[in-house]
């Protein structure tokens, strides 16, 4: 069997699938809730799940045949990870604790609302699935990180967590009585702590320690004290996550991005790695069962999101197992989706153009460029629905990623370490002239779509008829590339809070306010996107300010699609067209 969520924009809820595929996938438990991170008990009969359902976030249980839920106590905590006990009698899980407010004691309660708490602690606990209070393992500042992971003899809890100042470090804390042994230590990042079936060893990804921008995270193993650290396909130039061991302890599988593509990779204990699959795809939730058969969510060019399986050391085919977006595809046109390189600055640069449905392109065609605002992220061969469904409304999209992305290697993500955002968008001008040199461009209907490096190119260029700029944040970044022009921000005093705003954007040369004149819509509700918005309004051009919504409204990231597509409806359709 084969548990996995269904998402919808307004629910979330488990379904089970056989894993031979030959009976449908069916519902768990199905109602207006968001369930989210199941996990087999040990003996394959029931399924720990968080779910939101009765108003908060709890831990429950369902049997694997469906049926009533049962909920286990977290007292006033709300679980974020969870995991199973070897003997399937208690389930470790991860909640925030918030600074308590005994450390302001000297406030006057009418102050208290006023004031900001520290950062939450994120601390481990265990609780009895059978009933009970839950037990705090960890004290004292800890920030633990990701889902913890028991050893199989059922006596210490694997997590990482940061203490103070320090990276992530994988701990090892004792189920009897919280005593917290650190297994790794040193400046670099480390997560995803996974013990070996024999316990014997353990797996974990691990970031070089060296300072830089970007560093490669890759597969470590060590043995169950922390004694004999190595680092596995060291040679392997790509992030690795999601770590699986075989059932015999002697393999490691994960995941790395390479390319647009992501792959399973298998590693030894000898540091070979050698690649499974080889397909134009994007996996997500990769997990491995103890005969071998892996799981994943898929998505490529055709598949929005199908959950699929395929045997890990045996060649052979995809089986998929759930196919949830396919009669909402049946009933659409998709576009042709174009992979593209191009030269910037001696590297070459991958990106995708997709197409509208049945595009005439001895008409020229509006282009709207999108470029990620997340560190980290890649575009690649998934199903790109937000650019389908521009596409639709009539622009052709070209999706770039520029120096920094991931899926390229340590160099090429390391290019950005003083000029960001620059560098970033002079990858992205580039790909603009290699889409109009392939013909049926639109070369006065070209707009943008992305994060800091939006904000930047308001002020670097008149070549977009129309900008949206999405959370333009700027901030992780404004030290490295203010430092790099010998500007550090200035307090200001006096003046209505838009006028502070405007001056800031207006006098920093990441922005370069004077040369704004680009209908933008921001796209934010913090600091940085108000900042732009107000500069932009100073400057007496044509914008709009669309707050997103908190966490949690459902209807947030469809209101600010509609955004977009009317925004760009507006300033990319001709004067004699018809507007959407």
């Amino acid at each position: 069997r084969v548990v996995y969520v269904e998402r919808w924009n307004d629910r979330a809820n488990l379904r089970i699938v056989s894993a031979d595929g030959k009976q449908p996938p069916r519902a768990l438990a199905e109602g207006p809730w968001r369930d989210r991170s199941p996990r087999w008990s040990p003996d394959g009969a029931r399924i720990a799940f968080l779910s939101d359902r009765g108003g908060g976030r709890g831990i429950h249980i369902v049997p694997m045949e469906g049926g009533e839920t049962s909920m286990v106590s977290t007292a006033d905590f709300a679980p974020l990870e969870l995991a199973w006990s070897p003997d399937a009698r208690s389930i470790a899980f991860t909640a925030a604790i918030p600074a308590s407010a005994a450390a302001l004691s000297w406030a006057l309660p009418e102050l208290l609302g006023r004031l900001r708490f520290p950062p939450p602690e994120v601390e481990l606990f265990v609780v009895a699935v059978d009933g009970g209070a839950p037990r705090q393992l960890s004290h004292g500042g800890f920030i633990c990180r990701g889902e913890p992971a028991w050893a199989p003899a059922g006596d210490w809890i694997l997590n990482a967590a940061a203490r103070a100042a320090e990276n992530a470090q994988i701990y090892a804390l004792r189920e009897a009585d919280g005593e917290a042994r650190r297994l790794t230590d040193g400046p670099g990042a480390n997560q995803d702590p996974r013990p070996s079936p024999d316990g014997a060893r353990i797996a974990w990804i691990c970031a070089a320690s060296e300072p830089a921008f970007y560093a490669v995270r890759k597969l470590c193993v060590m043995g169950r004290s922390g004694e004999h650290r190595k680092v596995l396909g060291g040679l392997l130039d790509r992030d690795a996550r999601g770590p699986q061991w075989s059932t015999d302890s002697r393999t490691l599988y994960f995941l790395a991005d390479d390319h647009g593509a992501t792959h399973v990779y298998a590693a030894h204990g000898d540091g070979a790695v050698r690649q499974v699959t080889n397909r134009e795809e994007r996996l997500e939730g990769f997990s491995l069962a103890d005969n071998g058969r892996a799981v994943a969510v898929r998505s490529n060019a055709t598949e929005g999101g199908d959950l699929v399986t395929f045997a890990v050391d045996l060649p052979g085919g995809v089986t998929t197992l759930a196919e949830p977006n396919q009669p909402l595809l049946a009933q659409r046109d998709i576009g042709a989706v174009e992979e593209v390189h191009f030269d910037s600055a001696g590297n070459t640069v991958q990106g995708w153009l997709v197409w509208p449905p049945n595009a005439d392109r001895a008409r020229p065609i509006p282009l709207v460029v999108e470029v990620s605002g997340e560190p980290r992220a890649m575009f690649g061969y998934e199903f790109p629905l937000e650019a389908h469904i521009l596409a639709a409304s009539g622009c052709a999209v070209l999706r770039v990623n520029v120096r920094g992305s991931p899926g390229y290697g340590e160099v090429f993500g390391d290019l950005l370490p003083t000029r960001l955002p620059g560098d970033d968008f002079d990858d992205m001008m580039r790909g603009v002239e290699a889409a109009i040199a392939k013909g049926g461009i639109d070369t006065r209907r070209v707009a943008l779509v992305g994060g800091a490096v939006a904000a930047w190119a308001l002020g670097h260029t008149k070549r977009f008829t129309a900008v949206v700029a999405r959370r333009p944040i700027v901030d992780w970044t404004s030290e490295i590339a203010l430092a790099a022009d010998g500007w550090r921000r200035a307090a200001w005093m006096g003046g209505p809070p838009w006028e502070q705003a405007s001056r800031y954007v207006a006098r920093s040369p990441l922005y370069a306010a004077a040369s704004f004149a680009t209908p933008t819509l921001v796209i934010g509700s913090d600091a940085q996107s108000q900042e732009l918005y107000f500069a932009l309004q100073a400057r007496k051009v044509e914008s709009a300010l669309l707050a997103p919504g908190a966490e949690g409204d459902r209807g947030g990231e469809a209101a600010q699609l509609s955004g977009i597509l009317a925004w760009f409806g507006r300033w990319l359709t001709p004067a004699d067209s018809p507007r959407p």
